[in-house]
Formats: C-alpha cells, structure tokens, sequence
C-alpha cells in the first residue's frame, strides 16, 4: 500500500537533484502539463535498500522512457569573469557558494541519464529515476491519469494535454560534435560499418532535442596533393547519409579560413593574417592562396552537386572572426574574409555563410549572424536592425559569459539553459548554436572529471559540463539533464513563434515573465512553472 512513510524527492519542474537533495515524506500524486505532442520528464528519489525495484507506468495514451541518473562530478565552479583574473573556473576553491551557482564545488549533480528497462538498482541506499512521457500520437486533449509505480512507491499523474503543437523543425538547432570522441569512446576505428552505425545513434540523440543541421568540420583527410592542391570530399559521403537519414535536413560546413599557429603549436590569435584552411602557412589573399581556396571550393561544390546536397549548405569561413580581435587586424581580417566569401558564394551560389561573431561588423559577408549573447547585448541596436532588415541572427554561448549570465554549466541552475531559448523569443532570433555536443579531448572522460581542458592558450580549463550535452554510453550516447533542458526550450521557442505571430503583446508580456535580458531573469523552477502554463492556455485559445 503506497503511504507518506516513503522518503525522497520527485519533481517534474526544469531542475537538477543532487545526492544531497533533502529526503522528504513522497506526495501520492503529482500534477503536470504539456502540449499534445509534448515529453514531459519527471525526477524521483527514492530512498530504498532493496536490491532492485521494478518500473511499471499504467496508462493508455502514455508510454515511458526510463532512465537512471547518474551523478557527475563538477570540480570546479564557473568564474564571474572577475575575480581569480577572470578565470572561466575558479581553480583556487572558494570557502562560500558563489550567488550564481548552485552548489559549491566540488559537488556531484545528477545530469547523465543511463537508459533503462523496467528494473532500477539503488546506490548507496538511494534510487535516482528521470522518467520521460510519451504521448500517443493520437492522444487526445484533456486531463489523463498516469499510474507510475517504482517498487512499491506509488504516484498518481494527473498529466493536463493541451489541445496544442508544438511545431517541427520551425527554429533552427545546431551543436557541434566530435567524432573522433565517437570513435574513441566506443573503441571503433573511423570509416567503418561500425563506427557509421554509432555515429547514426548520436546522429538521431541530436535529432531529441530538435538539431536541424550538422557541422562537418573540415581536415587534411581531404587533401590528396599539394603539388598542386588537389582534394577528394568522397570520404564524407557516408558520413553525411548518417544525418540526411537520421531526419536533419542541412549540412553545416567549414572552415574556410585558418588563423594560423604560433612556433609552440598554438593557434594565432590575434593575428591579422587569414591563411588557407588546408594551407595554414598560405595568406589567402596571396596569388597561390587564392588559387588553393577556388580548387578547394570547386572539388567540394562538385562532390556535393553529385549527390545533389548543394541546396541546403550553410558554411563557416571563419569562426568567431572578430573575436580576439586587435583594433590594428580588424580591417585585414574583413578584407580577407570578404575574399574568401565571395570565392565560395560563385561556386557554391545557394550557400549561406554562418558565423559566430561578436559585432555586425562583417556586413555583406555573413547571412545567418550568431552572436554570443554579450555581443548581442553590447550591440543590441546593430543587430536588431539587421533582423529588421530580414536578415537571420541566432544566439550561441560557449565557455561564456559565465556569472549571472544565462548558461547551461553544471554548478548553474538547469533552468538557465531552457531560458537561452525564451532569450531567442524575446529578442526575435532565429536559431541557437552551441560547440559542445560531446567534445571531449584525448584523456578527459566525463564520469570522472566535467571541465575541458583548453587548448587555445587563454584562460583556464572550460567550464564544467560546457563542452558537452550527452555521455559516452556503452552501447551509444546517453542524455543529460541538460540536454533535455534544451529540448524542451526549442520546443518552447517554436512554441512562443507561434503565439507571437497571432498575439505578438501577448508573447512579450508572458516571455518577460521569465527573461528581461540575459542576466536579467527569473530562474525559480515554480515560476516557470506556471508561465509555461500560461503559454499553453493561450495557445490552446486562439
């Protein structure tokens, strides 16, 4: 018989569980909504010594996906961008929590969902569950009741449908990834059926929180001379089936252009001087690097016309390219890039450039604009016009900005992350960008330690959890808490598109519930709550 005798912690609000988490008499009952096609989650602690407990969810017009979490070490906290020098982690620990994070470090939070069955084990006397719902296709809008059984634990869901959809494929996702990770973590050797077959697993895991694209980062695998330059793109074919055949419907390509390296190995960066991608000794605006940059575009614009993918090709000349930036290299770098755009857009006419910037400096270079949110801040006014123009601008954030600034770090509140996205409603952008899906360097492993190294020379190691959304399962990638947090906030954007379109003083009144600015919201999980429910109330009436 189910009572309040049992003790832990569930919640199906936007936040994280700790191994700390205070233990109290469980409910019987639990309350939650969504749209007709939405995945709701819900997190259970429960404290138990039994060996395993069986899972059972009674419903008709809902099935689970079950998960164990997992608790991940975060060993460092994110800086302020002020004290310790500004550092990205504060590797001097502090004897107080900072305001802006949640835990002091070092600490562990459950953020790695391990794909279960119907059996959970406990550690240490305590069952840590993440529960996923899953609507029927043909469910039908209305209150439904949701039976979840975990050992003997029970919880009645009342699980309130909305007579709502979100939209697919509306607000444009991307995270970059890395496959020599893949291969690595899955002890498989590239460019083989089993290594495709892997990649085709995290290929559909981005496809959960909605990526719409996929970033191919070009190598010296495509080079096959250099006297002359000459280039063979055949070797990505069956790479780019992977994605095409998981349900993405663009292909994000690059670089184009290099900053070089310094004599230690480093890369260049504050040079004033844009060298060939493939030839990174070569200027670009050089005779010979002009002519390595059109065969370079030219073998890559054919493979692509031969399969018919030259349609829908976005393309990174060069990241981030007026960032790190001296006053004295900004004209150069834009008279470089100016080059190299032009060469790609006469070979490849339907390209649009892509790029991560900081300013609206790059006019008539780049057609879908991302600042990190702190240039869109700084150049709010800019880059609002250009929107007001039709022009695309996106928001990304990486290892910053950090303190109270909204970011998806381990020792920051969950939360934060889905608020990016009603950062994107708000500001009338159009797509999201992250580098990190699963970045992982030779000799970091996530279970055991969440802050990159860094290898630009700058600043400390990474942020904990910034390089990466998903972990290195055995049989494939598993989800994070994180991970999920950004799904359900494009899933919100689309969402907010909608009622914007139909009711636009109506959006901005409910989105400035939850976010005024990038370090200017409200993160409290019972709060959202109850705005997300507003927002499909109103979805719902028009």
């Amino acid at each position: 018989m189910n009572h309040t005798s049992f003790l832990g912690a569930i919640s199906s609000k936007e936040e994280f569980f700790y191994p700390n988490t205070p233990l109290t008499p469980l409910p019987n009952h639990l309350e939650l909504s969504l749209p007709k096609n939405g995945h709701p989650g819900i997190q259970l602690l429960l404290q138990s010594n039994t060996a395993a407990l069986p899972l059972s969810l009674q419903s008709d017009v809902f099935t689970a996906e079950w998960f164990r979490m997992r608790a991940i070490p975060v060993e460092y906290n994110t800086g302020n961008g002020v004290d310790q020098g500004g550092a990205m982690v504060l590797e001097n620990h502090l004897q107080t929590k900072p305001s802006y994070a949640t835990q002091l470090a070092p600490f562990t939070v459950f953020d790695c969902l391990e794909p279960i069955t119907d059996t959970l084990t406990p550690e240490s006397g305590l069952a840590a569950l993440y529960l996923c719902l899953v609507p029927n296709k043909e469910i039908p809008a209305g209150i439904h009741t949701v039976r979840l059984q975990v050992g003997d634990y029970i919880c009645n869901i009342k699980a309130h449908v909305y007579d709502v959809m979100i939209p697919e494929n509306t607000f444009p996702v991307t995270n970059w990834f890395s496959l020599d990770a893949i291969a690595r973590f899955h002890n498989l050797k590239q460019n083989t059926p089993e290594f495709y077959q892997m990649v085709s697993k995290y290929a559909h895991s981005m496809r959960r929180l909605h990526q719409t694209m996929f970033y191919l980062e070009l190598d010296n695998r495509c080079v096959t001379n250099t006297n002359p330059y000459e280039f063979d793109f055949s070797y990505l074919e069956p790479l780019i089936r992977c994605f095409f055949d998981a349900g993405m419907s663009t292909i994000e390509i690059g670089p184009l252009l290099s900053r070089g390296t310094l004599p230690n190995g480093m890369p260049n960066m504050y040079t004033d001087r844009f060298t060939c991608a493939m030839a990174p000794d070569v200027s670009i605006d050089t005779p010979e690097g002009y002519a390595i940059t059109v065969t370079y575009i030219k073998a890559l614009a054919d493979f692509l016309k031969q399969y018919g993918w030259d349609k829908n090709i976005v393309f990174h000349i060069h990241d981030e390219p007026d960032i790190h930036c001296p006053p004295e290299a900004l004209e150069p770098r834009k008279k470089q890039y100016y080059l190299a755009a032009s060469i790609l857009r006469k070979y490849l006419p339907c390209v649009k450039v892509i790029e991560a910037v900081s300013s609206a400096e790059f006019r008539g270079g780049v057609d879908i604009w991302v600042p990190g949110t702190p240039g869109y801040e700084e150049h709010k006014e800019e880059f609002d016009r250009l929107i007001a123009l039709g022009e695309d601008v996106w928001a990304y954030v990486c290892c910053g900005p950090e303190g109270h600034w909204l970011n998806r770090f381990l020792d920051f509140a969950v939360l934060k992350g889905r608020l990016l996205f009603w950062g994107c409603a708000k500001n009338r952008l159009s797509g999201f960008l992250h580098w990190g899906f699963n970045q992982f360097p030779g000799g970091m492993n996530p279970f055991k330690a969440s802050s990159c190294p860094n290898n630009t020379g700058i600043g400390t190691n990474f942020p904990c959890g910034d390089s990466f959304l998903v972990y290195p399962g055995a049989d494939g990638p598993w989800p994070g808490m994180r991970m999920e947090a950004a799904r359900r906030g494009a899933e919100d954007v689309a969402m907010l598109q909608v009622l914007r379109t139909k009711d636009p003083a109506a959006h901005d009144q409910l989105v400035e519930q939850v976010f005024r600015s990038n370090s200017d919201y409200n993160d409290d999980p019972k709060h959202f709550e109850a705005v997300y429910q507003e927002l499909l109330e109103r979805l719902e009436q028009i």
